[in-house]
């Protein structure tokens, strides 16, 4: 098995590689993302290395671990990497992402060598966000959700990716439904996530858009994303629930979720109208996903509830957005 800084070395033709630090430690213990420093006959650079491992089931957290959760865990890097090699290239520049410079799968070890986001000016990361600075994202999301919709897809898309995007898909989270509380919730998790799937405008969601998975650039009217491990099909207004709810308050949430709808359905709507779609097909799309926002957000509620009820994330605005969502259900 190649070492990583001689994988780096063979891949980039480098005369020399120095591992400069650890940026992140894997979740679980699956192996690390790593700053290596690159030095070429003329010219040095940084890179990026994930070291992905997956010999043996690693503890969680928060004591989730199983035979499942590994596999679903496995098949997620195997899509990062399916992503990187066969999708990411459909993605106009305004989607930024990492540049993908190399990657090896041998074993039980996956080696994806990508490009230093902070080399190129991608340098800020936030917890938190004032609501005017989401609107980049947001925008960025609007663009990746409209290049990749596709109504009525077949059934093998998209090949090589989840076919139900989103780590809290209902599918593959059985041990946290079983645990949540007896209620309306838990009873309404099947037709919550069935409303989502017989949405007639499926695309591709990243998956995992919290704040802490974009890049801001320095100036910070630009962003790029990482972390595609659960990239696959689904309706945008998921990826717009989770960001929006992983970086602002529910203060600000209450003050300003309507607008922050309207941003990023106008910019849907100019994305999809750029790219040649009818002004008939943008407004149709837009009332569906906005109808299904509040079930976009129950459906991680009810992730949520099993997986760890007392999270800061359950707040009374929560609730009452999936309230609305179960009564949506019922009319």
């Amino acid at each position: 098995m190649l070492t990583p800084e001689l994988f780096i070395k063979r891949a980039l033709q480098a005369v020399a590689v120095q591992k400069i630090e650890v940026v992140q430690s894997l979740w679980s213990g699956y192996g690390e993302i790593a700053r290596y420093q690159v030095k070429q006959a003329a010219s040095s650079m940084n890179v990026i290395m994930k070291t992905i491992r997956w010999q043996e089931i690693p503890s969680h957290p928060r004591g989730w671990q199983s035979k499942l959760s590994h596999q679903r865990k496995v098949h997620s890097y195997q899509v990062e990497a399916n992503w990187y090699t066969r999708w990411a290239d459909q993605c106009a520049e305004q989607v930024r992402m990492p540049r993908l410079l190399d990657h090896l799968q041998q074993d039980d070890v996956m080696y994806l060598l990508m490009e230093d986001l902070d080399d190129s000016g991608f340098f800020v990361r936030h917890d938190q966000l004032a609501y005017e600075q989401t609107v980049v994202v947001l925008h960025w999301l609007a663009s990746f959700h409209s290049i990749h919709l596709i109504p009525q897809p077949n059934t093998d898309w998209p090949e090589g990716l989840w076919k139900n995007g989103s780590y809290w898909h209902l599918a593959t989270r059985p041990d946290e439904w079983q645990v949540m509380a007896e209620g309306e919730l838990k009873q309404a998790a099947t037709d919550l996530d069935k409303a989502l799937r017989r949405s007639p405008y499926q695309t591709l969601i990243h998956g995992d858009a919290k704040v802490a998975n974009f890049c801001f650039h320095g100036n910070e009217d630009l962003v790029a994303a990482v972390d595609f491990q659960y990239v696959g099909k689904g309706v945008g207004v998921q990826d717009v629930a989770y960001f929006l709810g992983s970086c602002l308050t529910e203060e600000q949430l209450e003050m300003h979720l309507e607008y922050l709808l309207d941003v990023y359905f106008t910019e849907l709507s100019r994305c999809l109208i750029a790219m040649g779609e009818s002004s008939d097909l943008a407004e149709s799309v837009t009332q569906d996903w906005y109808r299904l926002f509040p079930i976009a957000w129950a459906d991680f509620q009810r992730f949520l509830m099993g997986w760890c009820p007392t999270h800061h994330k359950n707040t009374a605005f929560s609730r009452r957005i999936t309230e609305r969502a179960l009564q949506q259900l019922q009319s």
